[in-house]
């Protein structure tokens, strides 16, 4: 069985703020050895539960991601670091049975979520998918169903977990941090953390049939609401892409993936 894990920053325990998730801030290369050692319990997790191959992208910073720890990370996985992606979610195809997201975060605007953004906290106001109010964690799930895989088990606080479980009853979620506020959080001691990881890990292993992939369309319509008209303004209308008011346009496909990539400028 074959398992692709999507990473992020925010949501590793211990994250609580912004200097630790950015490259060159005092926190964030302790952040990183946390990251690597949560993504190595998931590995640990998927091979207990029948696994025989792993990948990882690192998806924080997407196409210039460099955040894993690679000489710790676990034997039983390849790993994909750097960029530019040739597509949205590397490598992620049809031969997968499952996808983890570990150290996810929730979308912005969730009340007491950890580092709460979408795609990026300092542009983005709200993104909806087929008129659904959606953040990240949402959108690589579609992008992923768009290819038949399930999202079948996710960590982060205690916020995205319960997006998640929202948008996919029965996902196997680890609560790894209780969210107070965006920059404050009660958290578990690490080996609690790392245990509970593997065992939903291992448990999302034997889900893989049971969850069906998300599905979104078709056609899919992505209305995202930026905070300046100024990022409108850059924005070049064309087949899929139109505005639709001073900070708002609408990227529409036949698929989540297509629209996203539209999104993205591609």
């Amino acid at each position: 069985m074959r398992i692709y894990i999507l990473t992020d920053l925010e949501g590793v325990g211990g994250v609580v703020h912004t200097h630790q998730v950015f490259a060159g801030e005092g926190g964030y290369e302790k952040a990183r050895e946390w990251l690597t050692l949560e993504v190595n319990a998931a590995i640990q997790g998927a091979i207990d539960g029948g696994a025989t191959d792993v990948l990882v992208l690192d998806g924080h910073g997407a196409n210039h991601a460099c955040n894993l720890v690679w000489d710790r990370l676990h034997e039983g996985a390849r790993c994909i670091m750097g960029g530019p992606w040739k597509e949205y979610l590397q490598s992620l195809d049809s031969s997968f049975d499952g996808m983890f997201q570990i150290g996810a975060h929730a979308m912005a605007g969730t009340l007491g979520a950890v580092l709460e953004h979408t795609q990026s906290s300092l542009s983005w106001v709200e993104m909806l998918l087929n008129g659904t109010p959606i953040g990240e964690i949402g959108t690589c799930a579609a992008c992923a169903g768009d290819v038949g895989v399930p999202f079948v088990m996710v960590s982060g606080d205690d916020k995205a977990c319960a997006e998640s479980a929202e948008l996919v009853p029965g996902i196997e979620c680890a609560v790894v941090k209780e969210g107070i506020g965006r920059h404050c959080a009660i958290l578990q001691p690490m080996p609690k953390v790392h245990a509970l990881i593997r065992e939903k890990a291992r448990l999302g292993m034997g889900k893989l049939k049971t969850i069906p992939p998300v599905k979104f369309g078709p056609p899919v319509e992505i209305q995202v609401e930026y905070l300046r008209t100024d990022a409108v303004d850059g924005i070049r209308e064309r087949e899929g892409v139109r505005k639709v008011g001073p900070r708002k346009v609408l990227y529409t496909g036949k698929n989540t993936m297509q629209a996203f990539r539209r999104l993205l400028g591609g």
